[in-house]
C-alpha cells in the first residue's frame, strides 16, 4: 500500500467502528463493521496516537468522495454523528 500510495483503506470485518491512523504513515484505516451484534472488544493494546476513534455499538460509515476532497462520517443507529474526518489531494489533470 505504501509503494502504491494509498491514502485509504476500508474494511468491514470487526464488530465496531473504528478510525486508525499511524504517524509512520499516511494511510487511514476505517472499520464500519458495526451493523451487527456489538463487539465490546479490548481495545486497550492501541496507542491513543493511533487510534482516532473506536465505538463498539451499532451503526455505520458514509464516504464522500469529490476529485479533491474525501469525507467520512460514523453515525450511531440513530443517524447521530459520532466521528468524522475528511482530507484533500490537488486534482491530478493530464493534457492529451
Amino acid at each position: 500500500m505504501h509503494a502504491n500510495e494509498v491514502d485509504l483503506y476500508v474494511n468491514g470485518h470487526d464488530h465496531c467502528l473504528e478510525h486508525i491512523s499511524s504517524v509512520e504513515s499516511k494511510i487511514q484505516f476505517m472499520t464500519s463493521g458495526g451493523g451487527s451484534k456489538a463487539w465490546k472488544g479490548d481495545v486497550n493494546h492501541l496507542d491513543p496516537q493511533e487510534l482516532k476513534f473506536y465505538y463498539d455499538g451499532q451503526g455505520f460509515m458514509s464516504v464522500d468522495i469529490s476529485e479533491a476532497e474525501l469525507r467520512a462520517v460514523f453515525y450511531d443507529v440513530s443517524g447521530n454523528v459520532l466521528h468524522h474526518w475528511k482530507t484533500y489531494k490537488e486534482a491530478l489533470y493530464f493534457a492529451s
